[in-house]
């Protein structure tokens, strides 16, 4: 499962974006970059805590779970979800944030058999007011 942030739009737009300035390329790159570093780190703060659903025995007698409630991220356990979320910049103007893990999509979107844990989406619906204003600021700052 990953997430891309690509400035997209119209050809018009695209090809504008690839003929930008120096210093407006490097403006709307740090806000590309910035927002998917900062979308990362809410994702894996995320997992990070503990469940508030039902609680029980690992085989481990010293070890126990608590599950993640349907509709809340998933809890962690071991923390390999958490450390496999990774970020990863394409280009200047395109950066992905994810994880390779299969079953991260299982997590995010439920299955027949369990109910979804949300953990990207919900960090993406944060993240986005944020990385227009930040694209607005680099775009206006960079051309005055």
């Amino acid at each position: 499962m990953t997430v891309t942030l690509r400035l997209e739009g119209s050809a018009e737009l695209q090809a504008q974006l690839k003929g930008l300035r120096g210093d407006i390329r490097k403006a709307v790159s740090r806000a590309v970059v910035g927002t998917a570093l900062e979308l990362q780190g809410n994702v894996v703060k995320s997992v990070s805590k503990k469940g508030t659903g039902i609680t029980y025995q690992k085989k481990n007698p010293n070890r126990t779970h608590t599950a993640s409630a349907p509709d809340q991220p998933p809890a962690t356990d071991t923390g390999r979800l958490k450390n496999s979320i990774e970020f990863n910049a394409l280009d200047d103007l395109t950066a992905t944030v994810g994880s390779k893990l299969a079953y991260a999509t299982y997590l995010e979107y439920g299955t027949s058999r369990m109910a979804n844990r949300p953990f990207f989406r919900p960090a993406i619906e944060k993240i986005q007011p944020k990385y227009q204003e930040r694209l607005e600021k680099a775009i206006n700052g960079a051309t005055r």
